[in-house]
């Protein structure tokens, strides 16, 4: 890996920046499980909030689920119990989100440490129980200086969903057979492996080669440290209708795949980024659990 490379997610982005009167002045913990189990006190998924014995609706009012800046993530926190990051909170004072919370305030911490670290967005085949499916889902990627590898990481897996689910899967070393990266979920579809339609959010009906399109762009975006929600669209992964994807455009995701495998040369990744149908414009559009389909303006 290169310097460089390091150096670059080492350093926050303005979606993973805690900004200013945080708890993160105070001294954090600097190894991978202590700060796994920090944010696993902090943050509670909207779709396992019931195994927590929690109302969803009256929690989900708050809209909390649409927060993208860590910076209001700890806002909000500070707002339910002002005492630091590391003290035990109920359930009820946690903030309620998605994986991608999980994987964006560890990625935070990890940052804040000087660890480099980055999002990844993709397939996790440990929740259902089913080997052939490939749910929707966002991790964190650290990397491990002693093994000289990137390590895949899901917060999200918590004893209680550990339990509850019966996930056997480690979660602090996630083998990349048990998370699948974008790159890898479209390789499979395209290849016929495994069929498209296993791919995605099959709870709500969608899924396919267009999500896995939708994924890739949000793997790219997180390479290049833009931390989008899971619902966000814009530019080629918003063109074309859900139910199918246009016979010119595979060439082009197939090359972008190419591209997101090679997710240590950060020139490409960058140089890719820049492409008119894939870098994320100042406004997109974004599909809220909550609130439907919405224009965002981002920061």
């Amino acid at each position: 890996m290169q310097p460089a490379a390091l150096a670059y997610y080492s350093a926050q982005s303005a979606t993973t920046d805690a900004g200013r009167r945080t708890p993160l002045d105070i001294e954090l913990p600097s190894d991978i499980e202590a700060l796994v189990t920090l944010v696993q006190g902090l943050v509670i998924d909207k779709d396992f909030i019931g195994l927590y014995g929690l109302d969803l609706g009256a929690r989900m009012r708050l809209g909390e689920v649409d927060t993208r800046y860590a910076s209001d993530i700890y806002r909000r926190l500070i707002e339910k119990d002002e005492r630091p990051l590391g003290a035990q909170r109920e359930p009820g004072a946690r903030f309620i989100g998605s994986c991608r919370d999980y994987a964006l305030l560890l990625c935070s911490l990890l940052r804040h440490v000087g660890m480099p670290a980055r999002l990844r967005f993709g397939f996790a085949t440990y929740f259902s129980g089913k080997p052939d499916t490939y749910g929707d889902h966002c991790v964190c990627e650290y990397w491990n200086e002693a093994q000289r590898r990137w390590v895949l990481v899901d917060a999200n897996v918590d004893p209680v969903v550990k339990s509850s689910l019966g996930v056997t899967a480690n979660p602090l070393d996630l083998a990349r057979d048990q998370f699948v990266v974008a790159a890898d979920g479209w390789r499979l579809a395209r290849g016929g492996t495994v069929a498209p339609d296993r791919f995605g959010v099959p709870s709500i009906d969608i899924q396919g080669l267009w999500f896995i399109r939708g994924s890739l762009m949000r793997d790219l975006a997180a390479l290049n440290k833009v931390e989008l929600l899971p619902w966000d669209y814009w530019g080629l992964a918003d063109r074309t209708p859900i139910d199918a994807l246009p016979e010119e455009e595979l060439p082009m995701l197939d090359d972008l795949a190419q591209v997101l495998d090679s997710s240590n040369e950060l020139f490409q990744l960058q140089s890719t980024f820049t492409r008119p149908e894939l870098v994320v414009p100042p406004a997109i559009r974004s599909f809220s659990p909550l609130h439907g389909e919405t224009k965002v303006v981002l920061r």
